[in-house]
């Protein structure tokens, strides 16, 4: 029986990488451990796929400094396999830590992350029709309320509204021009999953205005992953 190596990288998904799609994302990793000729573990089955595990999706138009990837292979890594994945990453990808995961944890990251926190800052604030103390009425109004709603369309193409308070955490102003806020994320069958842009456009009716970046994610017990 072959020795099966686990590992997660830990990654920025920046500059023109903010604008292509969670799938063209998951292509994108795969086509450098292509390139880096790694020899990955595949699953079961007629249709065999890599064993390569992704963070939950992110939005486009979104930047981030904590994207994960588990993903096994069946030799351990090269010593300069950091060195190499930089040659082939493009602009805006930054490798920032190499990992080996808990065996505790779940196999999937969409099921070990609970939640997420962004930074949002307002993208020519000079321009902007919204100053901090009205910004900051709408994020204590938020929070003191016990209804976030927010009209969402099923797979059935039916509207509903549906009541996001319990996927918020936290929300608050730092340094005194960025928002600070922890959302749901991963799946969970109790509290539903919140985008960052849908929650920003929920409260100031726009979130183009914004320049969003997701920051850390947390498990179930709030620990940083």
């Amino acid at each position: 029986m072959q020795n099966i190596y686990k590992y997660r990288l830990k990654l920025a998904k920046n500059q023109e990488l903010r604008f292509i799609s969670h799938l063209d994302w998951q292509n994108l990793i795969l086509k450098i451990f292509r390139r880096l000729e790694l020899k990955l573990v595949l699953s079961e089955g007629f249709n065999k796929m890599p064993k390569v595990s992704y963070s939950p999706a992110l939005p486009i138009f979104l930047e981030s400094d904590c994207e994960l990837v588990n993903f096994q292979t069946y030799e351990k890594l090269p010593d300069n396999f950091e060195e190499e994945f930089k040659k082939n990453s493009p602009e805006g990808l930054k490798l920032i830590s190499i990992e080996i995961p808990d065996p505790k944890e779940p196999k999937s990251l969409e099921n070990y992350i609970q939640w997420a926190e962004y930074e949002a800052s307002i993208k020519e604030f000079e321009n902007s029709i919204y100053n901090f103390e009205k910004i900051r009425y709408i994020i204590e109004k938020c929070l003191s309320s016990d209804e976030l709603l927010i009209r969402k369309k099923t797979k059935k193409g039916i509207e509903k509204l549906i009541n996001y308070r319990n996927s918020l955490k936290s929300f608050e102003i730092k340094d005194g021009n960025l928002l600070v806020f922890v959302l749901k994320a991963g799946q969970n069958d109790v509290i539903p999953a919140l985008r960052a842009d849908e929650f920003l456009k929920a409260l100031f009716e726009r979130s183009d205005i914004f320049k969003i970046k997701r920051t850390k994610f947390f498990d179930t017990e709030f620990r940083v992953i």
